[in-house]
């Protein structure tokens, strides 16, 4: 295990031999620099971020081109034109690019943005490598001063002719000298929206820092596929989490949170990163991107990511799930391949919070539902983005706003009372088809909610400790840790032909004869689903339905009395309520047929009983006939 000055890099759960990757072509030795040219820059801007930190745009000034933006509803879209005679250097090692290097690429138009009276006038800006090195910008006026940094850049490089270097998807920040003119210093390194640039090569430099053509074997019976997620610093900026917005109901036109207001929603995103730790190249093409090997589709991972509390009395509500972000290209860095549509073995990728959320303008969020987890199946033919299962992308499909397909924090679940004395952990997953251990392609951090007026962010519990802020698992492993059960703490996996489950139980002696049972369910991957069987055989499925887990049982020894029964969900929602009745020794939750326990979520059970805890069966069910698992965890004697 590499281990990073904040936190662990490239964790890996278990010692994997690697297969390593086939260099067909090898990419040039030592390091080399060249001059990228000319070209255009495109800002993305989140008006909600605007607005939460005091900032205007007063001035657009000669863009290529320009899309308004509306809070809650869309980016700001502007791109500028650079100037030919501009360069900027790109330094690569061994054939794969590490940092920026001199020059600037000068653009003829800018913006102007206005904070508290004052301007920061960026007509004529320039784009140039960070101070800090790394793969990291700063954008700076005519005079030089650096007003907004970058970081956590997509990249990758043509050869062919036009040959060009595309960065995409980078973290635009707030940079020291802007936060000082908004009065604020500590709203240095917030993120305002996306910042993209290409810039022209020369054939022969493109081929120069491209990385190298490598190969590998496909998944298939017989290799491991692995997938281990990271926390690191690829892009020059460590991993973090974000709120690129809060709104107030009803969304999206309710307008923004406010000092007082307790009743919004608060929008969660997260930078990711991960390894391929596996034997196999993994398929990572964007969605309807063609057919390719070894699925004969546009197979890729899809990223999901909730949030936990763990209240003063250690009882554990799962408040914020998000949609699934599709994964769309690998970098490929750290290993001297070549970015592209394959992830390539002994490689890692990165991708930037503005990235997760929809920040550049593509479409990349969707509903969960519509994956099959425990096969990494996702079920293309009518989804949200093919309702006609045409095989084209809906022209008014996915996310038609900025919350939608997010995670949605209720205020309430992060401010006092609730917040009293409470811990609150992040947890994010890729699924990925065929990968060998579900549980170290996620992890969980440890995160502390804060309001400051109207503003919220997420800080990092631990930053500074090396391995303290950065877990691999679920986050249920930090209320219940696993490796150390006892008589009263219980985690077990439950596996089934259709997918995992977890199970945690805690009892608590309260005195006087009474026991407090607390029990977590979390649903992994498992799904019924049913496919369309007039698509039986496509690489494209119509999935008709899906449904996850639909009842809970803890028996009951003769005579024992229970009281305070009680039941929690992500929603809300009275519908989506689980109802409980005692019968015949049992104690049994049932859920509404509309709110099954899907994958990725986390439902909570507990009561009080007049017993202290033995070990015992359980049982978890399904919603089709004959969906009936036995687990073993606590109940009461």
């Amino acid at each position: 295990m590499l281990k990073g000055g904040r936190g662990w890099v490239g964790l890996l759960a278990s010692a994997i031999a690697i297969a390593p990757c086939v260099h067909a072509a090898a990419a040039p030795q030592g390091v080399v620099e060249v001059a990228a040219r000319g070209g255009d820059a495109t800002f993305s801007l989140n008006p909600d971020a605007l607005a939460a930190l005091g900032l205007g745009i007063a001035q657009v000034e000669r863009p290529l081109r320009h899309l308004g933006g509306k809070a809650g509803v869309s980016y700001e879209t502007i791109e500028f034109g650079a100037s030919d005679a501009s360069t900027i250097g790109v330094r690569a090692t061994d054939g794969a690019i590490a940092a920026f290097g001199g020059g600037a690429l000068r653009h003829a138009g800018g913006f102007v943005l206005s904070a508290r009276g004052q301007l920061a006038d960026l007509r004529g800006f320039g784009i140039r490598a960070s101070r800090r090195g790394g793969l990291r910008v700063e954008v700076v006026d005519a005079a030089g001063t650096a007003w907004l940094d970058a970081d956590q850049a997509h990249y990758d490089v043509t050869i062919h002719e036009p040959a060009q270097l595309s960065v995409r998807q980078m973290d635009l920040r707030v940079a020291p000298r802007l936060a000082a003119l908004l009065g604020r210093r500590e709203f240095a390194g917030r993120i305002l929206g996306t910042l993209a640039f290409r810039a022209r090569l020369a054939p022969e430099d493109a081929a120069a820092i491209a990385g190298g053509v490598c190969d590998a074997p496909l998944p298939r019976p017989g290799l491991v596929t692995n997938v281990v997620l990271s926390h690191s610093n690829l892009s020059g900026f460590w991993d973090s989490i974000y709120v690129p917005r809060c709104g107030l109901p009803p969304l999206p036109d309710g307008g923004a949170c406010t000092a007082t207001s307790t009743n919004g929603k608060v929008v969660v995103a997260a930078d990711a990163s991960l390894r391929n730790a596996g034997e196999t190249g993994i398929p990572w093409h964007a969605h309807f991107g063609g057919e390719h090997p070894p699925y004969g589709n546009d197979q890729h991972p899809y990223l999901v990511w909730n949030l936990y509390r763990v209240d003063r009395d250690g009882a554990l509500r799962q408040i914020g799930a998000s949609g699934a972000k599709h994964a769309f290209y690998s970098i490929n860095e750290h290993c001297r391949c070549s970015g592209g549509n394959v992830f390539w073995p002994g490689c890692e990728d990165v991708y930037s919070a503005s990235s997760n959320d929809n920040g550049s303008g593509e479409q990349n969020l969707a509903p969960r539902a519509e994956i099959v987890p425990f096969t990494g199946v996702w079920a293309r033919c009518g989804s949200s983005w093919d309702r006609d299962c045409d095989g084209r992308m809906d022209a008014d499909g996915g996310a038609r706003d900025l919350f939608a397909h997010r995670m949605l924090v209720d205020e309430s679940d992060l401010l006092p009372p609730l917040a009293d004395g409470a811990r609150y952990w992040f947890e994010y997953w890729y699924v990925v088809r065929d990968d060998a251990d579900v549980y170290d392609t996620m992890g969980y951090r440890e995160v502390r909610p804060r309001k400051v007026g109207a503003d919220w962010r997420i800080e990092l519990v631990g930053a500074d400790l090396p391995g303290r802020d950065f877990f691999l698992g679920p986050a249920l492993n930090r209320w219940v840790d696993p490796a150390r059960e006892d008589r009263t703490h219980v985690h077990r996996e439950l596996a089934t032909p259709l997918g995992r489950a977890r199970v945690a139980a805690t009892v608590r002696d309260l005195g006087g004869g009474r026991w407090r049972y607390r029990y977590a369910l979390m649903n992994v991957d498992y799904a019924e689903a049913r496919f369309d069987p007039a698509r039986a055989g496509s690489p494209y499925p119509r999935l008709l339905e899906s449904h996850g887990f639909a009842g809970f049982e803890v028996p009951l020894a003769r005579g024992a009395t229970v009281e305070s029964v009680a039941f929690a969900a992500a929603s809300k929602e009275p519908r989506t309520r689980w109802t409980a009745s005692a019968a015949r020794g049992v104690l049994a939750w049932s859920a509404p047929p509309e709110a099954t326990l899907e994958w990725g979520m986390l439902d909570a059970f507990e009561f009080i009983a007049d017993r202290p805890p033995r070990r015992a069966k359980l049982v978890v069910r399904g919603r089709a006939a004959g969906a009936h698992y036995e687990i073993e965890s606590l109940a009461p004697r």
